[in-house]
């Protein structure tokens, strides 16, 4: 691994004055066992030359262990840069990851929504939608004469339209119909007429029709007349459809 300058020129100036210390202590070494040999009395000044030496060696150590200190640092920082590009890249990973488990659940999920629609609509299509409408009795446009009752013709009567909404994809496979009067009970099932047949004063139109209602939806409508000016009718589809 690469040292920074500062740390390399701490480490060399440390080197050196530690040889340069071990030299001057060796050269004072020798100096004083010959002043010795020789019976000369050692000075103060000779005395002194080994704390000099020492404190040289002492300074030196302490440089060089500033500079390894710096040098070990810088190991664990690269150690510790290198580790934290590793998390990163781990984090990425795992982000990715997850995003990706996301769209697959949410695609999982609109899939199973869509498929449980799509059942629900088959199974209404298939039981059929209803819908029904209360008609009030028709009132004659003409002016009855005295002690004669008015009586509405086909042309004064009610006209409506009884529709159900249904898929837009929906195809109609079959249109039931149903007319009773309001105050009655009788079912639903006992009062199927056919298109046009007559039911006493009112009845549905021949054919059906489909009208847009939004872009995902229509209308199936059945045309519906009551002529008759006694009671009100409940005027009853049930459509029925596939998809």
């Amino acid at each position: 691994m690469s040292l920074s300058d500062p740390v390399m020129a701490a480490l060399i100036g440390a080197l050196a004055t530690v040889l340069g210390a071990l030299v001057q202590l060796r050269l004072s070494w020798r100096k004083e066992l010959k002043e010795r040999e020789r019976g000369q009395p050692i000075t103060k000044r000779t005395r002194r030359g080994p704390v000099i030496v020492v404190f040289a060696l002492m300074i030196a150590a302490a440089v060089g262990g500033f500079a390894l200190s710096e040098y070990f640092m810088s190991l664990r920082n690269g150690d510790r840069d290198t580790l934290r590009a590793e998390l990163q890249s781990k984090l990425s990973e795992i982000s990715a990851s997850a995003a990706r488990l996301e769209r697959a659940r949410l695609a999982e999920r609109e899939q199973a929504e869509s498929g449980v629609a799509r059942a629900e609509a088959l199974r209404r299509g298939e039981e059929g939608v209803a819908a029904s409408a209360l008609v009030g009795p028709c009132k004659a446009q003409s002016v009855a004469t005295a002690g004669s009752r008015s009586h509405c013709g086909e042309q004064d009567a009610v006209r409506v339209a009884v529709c159900v909404r249904v898929p837009a994809s929906a195809t109609v496979r079959e249109v039931l119909l149903y007319i009773r009067f309001d105050d009655t009970q009788q079912p639903w099932a006992d009062s199927r007429v056919q298109p046009g047949q007559d039911a006493g004063g009112a009845r549905f139109v021949e054919k059906f029709f489909e009208r847009p209602d939004g872009d995902a939806a229509k209308q199936v409508c059945q045309g519906f007349v009551n002529w008759s000016g006694e009671k009100a009718r409940q005027a009853r589809i049930l459509v029925r459809y596939a998809l």
